[in-house]
């Protein structure tokens, strides 16, 4: 009994040794944004990246989904970076289509791994995707990922803010009125 509790314990800590991928997302190139720091206004861009801060065990082969309301706004586009493991992939804009994710959520969706199991290092794995404001709100995009294409998990979220067309044109107006009091 002594042996069997120890070797679990020796598996439960290699277990976390080879901990499973964590993905991020980063925003206009800032890997760690700050939610209460991103504005777009409507007809914005701005552009996105997957990023991986403990790097691919060689193991952890997952499919990945990068998704927004549409009524807030649309994500498109994708590349793999040369820091990402060997078989990563952008596969397409209809993350909903593929049963990555519900309505009213749609997106860009891919792969990260590799099948020969080659560990890679921390890094942007996937870069050049695209969010386009098209309503006013808070914009909330949520990368998930499938290790068995079944379960979603949900790795990270940010949210965009978008002001409200009245809030832009009531500070445009401040901004009148305090420029002719001098």
């Amino acid at each position: 009994m002594k042996k069997l509790l120890i070797l679990m314990l020796v598996l439960g800590v290699t277990s976390l040794a080879n901990g499973a991928m964590t993905l991020q997302i980063s925003v206009g190139g800032v890997l760690d944004p700050v939610d209460s720091e991103i504005f777009l206004l409507v007809s914005e861009t701005i552009m996105l990246d997957i990023h991986s801060p403990d790097g691919y065990n060689g193991t952890e082969d997952c499919y990945w989904a990068l998704v927004a309301d549409v009524d807030y706004g649309t994500i498109t586009g994708g590349v793999p970076t040369g820091a990402a493991p060997a078989e990563s992939a952008w596969f397409g804009d209809n993350a909903q289509a593929s049963g990555l994710c519900l309505p009213p959520e749609d997106g860009s969706w891919g792969f990260i791994g590799d099948v020969s199991g080659v560990p890679v290092g921390p890094g942007v794995y996937i870069d050049e995707i695209l969010f386009h404001c098209v309503g006013p709100g808070d914009a909330i995009v949520n990368l998930y990922s499938t290790l068995d294409g079944i379960t979603m998990v949900l790795e990270d979220t940010v949210i965009i803010h978008q002001p409200e067309p009245m809030t832009i044109a009531l500070l445009g107006l401040g901004g009148l009125l305090l420029r002719r009091r001098k």
